[in-house]
């Protein structure tokens, strides 16, 4: 299995991907005979192959929507508590710190047993002073020299050299976890030896300060309360949260730890964790975030994310099948299924329905009736159906009803996806490793006092 790894590489591995040189010259060769011999055929061909391509994936999607809901682990608390250690990566981040170490003070666990590292860059005097004026009992300050790349996975590496948790847990700096989450990742480790590591849900706290932050809500509110809860209830891996992601110690140190040079470590992670066959699972206790509510902010956070994506689909286009068998085609399919049809989404929605619409314009003007095929027509209404299902049910799931209102606009939302992932792209051959900084506090959140074994974190936006 060691050997998969090698294969798989990192993000910085150079060296030619023969797997996907292989796929897009037959992928390119074939097009092009195609297009010479016949056009208007090779064309349909290729709108039915997308029709049921997209068919297939919305009907995973609304089975996701009546799969039952996911449940708090039935395994009973115990004295006897491991050590855990929970890493809380910061850069620029100084106005956040009250709020942040506020909310992890919060986290019901023993604190013989708890040991929090504030992880800080040392070119980052500022939010060195304000951890400095707050460390003790749990907490601790974790410098880390400067170096490159200047990246969240380099940081978290550094401070594992300290960490003396058997569990590890990540905590972004806007974070606000429910306090009986990390109870409720052991109860989830305790249940299945080879669980490797557990998702608990992200909401976003500010969901309804504008448009963006509302389907933003939507996305996070379809993901982590409908989909990734149906990926682990099939034992089929899934691209981890960059947050509130809890791990088996002994699974981080088979895969040595985060791959310093992905920008969407998490997701790397996940397949990274497959291909040693350890399980991923979800827990439900959740964490409460704040939304990007800035257009530029958002633009720049999701090229950020795409370009990881893409970093993480190369990788590990490497050993696609790994670690073999069953769980190396669940991981190969889940791989296309996430990932890839992430990035081929995105990429490709704004084109394909703004040349529908020229199209159609075009022979609205000249008294023609278009003539779209219908494989294109039925599988784009089902595709956007089980889009906004599954979007409702994750609100209602969330316990945000209030987005159901905002529904009718996702379509707008998945075409403004496009622009970012082609920045993406650009940067994937310019500026691979460079990260986009997500600022925080535009809309803080004051955690209050809470019972510990609530399911939902109790928190106040503040207007």
């Amino acid at each position: 299995m060691i050997r998969a790894l090698e294969k798989i590489g990192h993000a910085d591995n150079r060296t030619p991907n023969i797997v996907i040189q292989f796929i897009s010259v037959c992928l390119f060769g074939g097009l092009s005979i195609g297009l010479f011999i016949s056009w208007p055929k090779t064309l349909f061909n290729i709108t039915s192959t997308i029709a049921i391509i997209s068919v297939i994936y919305a009907a995973l999607r609304l089975t996701a929507c009546v799969a039952q809901k996911a449940k708090p682990s039935a395994t009973q608390d115990t004295e006897n508590w491991p050590f855990y250690t929970v890493l809380v990566p910061l850069f620029r981040e100084a106005n956040m710190i009250p709020q942040l170490m506020s909310a992890l003070s919060e986290l019901d666990y023993p604190d013989n047993k708890l040991e929090i590292f504030m992880i800080c860059e040392a070119v980052d005097p500022p939010t060195i002073a304000e951890v400095r004026k707050r460390v003790g009992g749990v907490f601790h300050l974790v410098e880390v020299p400067a170096g490159s790349p200047q990246t969240k996975p380099r940081a978290l590496n550094f401070a594992m050299q300290r960490a003396r948790g058997e569990f590890v847990t990540i905590y972004d700096a806007e974070d606000i976890p429910n306090p009986g989450q990390l109870k409720a990742a052991i109860r989830a480790f305790k249940e299945d030896e080879r669980l490797g590591a557990v998702q608990a849900p992200l909401d976003y706290a500010n969901a309804n300060t504008n448009w963006l932050t509302r389907q933003f809500g939507l996305e996070y509110a379809a993901l982590f309360h409908v989909w990734v809860p149906f990926l682990s209830a099939l034992g089929l891996p899934f691209p981890l949260g960059g947050t509130s992601n809890h791990m088996r110690r002994a699974a981080l140190d088979e895969i040595e730890g985060w791959d310093s040079y992905n920008v969407t470590e998490d997701a790397d992670l996940s397949f990274r964790l497959a291909a040693q066959k350890w399980r991923l699972g979800y827990i439900t206790p959740p964490t409460q975030e704040e939304a990007v509510s800035q257009f530029r902010a958002w633009h720049f956070q999701r090229a950020r994310w795409m370009k990881g994506y893409l970093q993480t689909w190369q990788c590990h286009m490497r050993a696609p099948f790994a670690p073999g068998g069953w769980q190396g085609i669940a991981r190969f399919f889940t791989l296309q299924l996430t990932l890839g049809l992430t990035l081929i989404s995105a990429l490709f929605h704004l084109p394909v329905m703004s040349g529908v619409a020229i199209y159609c314009l075009i022979q609205y003007l000249s008294g023609a009736s278009p003539n779209i095929p219908a494989p294109f027509i039925a599988s784009l209404a089902i595709s956007y159906s089980a889009g906004m299902l599954i979007g409702a049910i994750g609100a209602i799931r969330a316990g945000k009803p209030s987005l159901l209102l905002s529904i009718p606009f996702m379509p707008l939302y998945w075409l403004a996806l496009c622009a970012p992932t082609i920045r993406a792209l650009w940067e994937l051959r310019g500026n691979p490793f460079h990260w986009h900084k997500t600022e925080h506090g535009i809309t803080p959140l004051i955690p209050l006092k809470t019972a510990p074994d609530s399911l939902t974190s109790a928190y106040e936006y503040i207007e």
